[in-house]
């Protein structure tokens, strides 16, 4: 309770392709053709490098194309070709890119996806808005489809992640019934966790690795209340001109198995508490809290309370003002392991909130079993908002079912006025999104710390 008494009231879609690539076009179907599939893929993945996301890599195969073509003649199969495109471009619509790949095959980019549970969503959804059959003139032609899924990954090429789609979706044509093979990792990523891993102990010890803040904003004052931090590698060899940066989706797996993970840990929450204690007096806000993310691995480790008060002390922070953020999806099959060190942390004031509330492990029934502080609404349900009234029915129940529980709201991913008004409406407590102001450096936040106050205190009006 201590932390929220505490707090007081003070991707859209894919990059555009140059105008050359548009001309690329499949004389079938009017579809986007590989060329440009290719330069879409690229464009993703050089962005979710900076942002942290990920998206599904689909491809969707007329797996009988080749008896269509024997017993009916290539017209017939032409028909069903175009079929399956206007199938499949009612289902996608603007959510996702959608091209002709080879033959029988077509490629779904799908962005903003987080886990394995939406990419199996989605595979079973483009399966079942798929037509079972198709009438050309006298013959009724009956239609078999096979479906893959990858998840991407930021470290690998747009080709690694073509030939990883193409390998499950042999897998997928292969079964007799059920065709579709969903992955949430690359077999590329599966086969690099050791090279990763050094790469991660040399990084650590060359200082590569920086702290990004998001300001976390109070959706009745404007106010900036708190800053979330986010970890990010500058890696000197990542990009084909130098360093690039790195977002934690590119590395995360393999920094929980590694060695580092409670150092690491330790340097965050150094970096973090001391930032916000220097940002907590410039704008003379006693309450402005900083929030990190905690890994399953940290918190099982016996230094894990140790080393968040010692961080917390040396910074002069009081403990009410950090917020310390378990992931559902990863932490939830094992919270109750972890929850006794949590709560310790939570009996010295320290705030402890749910990610990802509403989705997978991030479930209500965490809340019945442990007593969070904050709940996290995540981006893909208030990207929703202001588009389907559906999504601002569950965005307010969830709210309102987190009050009655008697924690604080805060909701992720607000990129638009009419997303902050309605979770105004639906008394949301705080936010943070790019309305607000982009993930910076620490010296870009000390730099323009009050000029993000006004701005927030703008957008909220």
């Amino acid at each position: 309770m201590a932390f929220r008494r505490s707090i007081e009231e003070p991707q859209q879609r894919i990059e555009e392709v140059s105008d050359e690539g548009s001309a690329h076009t499949d004389g079938l179907t009017g579809l986007p053709d590989r060329w440009q599939l290719e330069e879409w893929i690229s464009h993703q993945l050089v962005r979710n490098r900076r942002t942290g996301d990920r998206f599904g890599m689909f491809l969707v195969s007329v797996a009988n194309l080749v008896e269509i073509n024997s017993g009916y003649g290539s017209a017939v199969g032409d028909e069903v070709l175009q079929a399956v495109a206007e199938s499949l471009t009612s289902k996608v619509g603007a959510r996702a890119q959608l091209a002709r790949y080879l033959g029988s095959e077509f490629a779904v980019v799908w962005p903003g996806i987080f886990g394995s549970d939406e990419m199996d969503r989605i595979a079973a959804d483009l399966v079942a808005s798929l037509p079972q059959q198709v009438t050309f003139e006298a013959f009724v032609v009956p239609v078999e489809v096979a479906v893959s899924g990858v998840l991407s990954d930021p470290d690998l090429s747009e080709r690694l992640l073509l030939v990883d789609s193409e390998a499950a979706l042999a897998e997928a044509r292969a079964m007799k019934s059920n065709r579709i093979v969903v992955r949430d990792e690359t077999y590329g990523a599966r086969r690099k966790p050791d090279v990763l891993a050094v790469r991660l102990q040399r990084a650590f010890d060359n200082n590569e690795f920086q702290l990004y803040y998001q300001p976390i904003v109070s959706m009745t004052s404007g106010t900036v209340v708190g800053f979330e931090a986010v970890l990010r590698w500058l890696s000197p060899d990542a990009g084909p001109n130098g360093a690039e940066l790195i977002a934690p989706g590119a590395f995360l797996d393999a920094l929980r198995a590694s060695p580092i993970v409670v150092p690491m840990h330790a340097w965050v929450l150094r970096q973090c508490t001391r930032h916000t204690s220097s940002w907590s007096r410039r704008l003379n806000t006693p309450s402005l809290f900083g929030s990190t993310n905690l890994d399953a691995s940290f918190v099982k480790d016996e230094r894990f309370v140790n080393v968040v008060l010692d961080a917390i002390h040396e910074s002069n922070l009081r403990p009410t003002q950090v917020l310390l953020d378990v992931n559902g999806h990863t932490a939830g099959p094992q919270l109750n392991l972890l929850w006794p060190s949590l709560q310790e942390l939570k009996a010295e004031g320290v705030g402890i909130a749910l990610e990802d509330f509403g989705i997978g492990y991030g479930s209500p029934d965490l809340l019945r079993r442990c007593r969070f502080d904050v709940i996290r609404l995540p981006r893909i349900l208030v990207k929703g908002l202001g588009l389907a009234e559906e999504d601002r029915v569950i965005v307010t129940s969830l709210i309102r079912m987190a009050h009655d529980l008697g924690c604080y709201v805060i909701a992720e991913g607000v990129e638009t006025e009419a997303q902050a008004r309605i979770l105004r409406e639906a008394d949301c407590d705080l936010a943070q999104g790019f309305l607000f102001g982009k993930p910076a450096p620490d010296t870009q936040i000390s730099r323009d710390l009050e000029l993000i106050a006004k701005q927030a205190k703008v957008a909220i009006q």
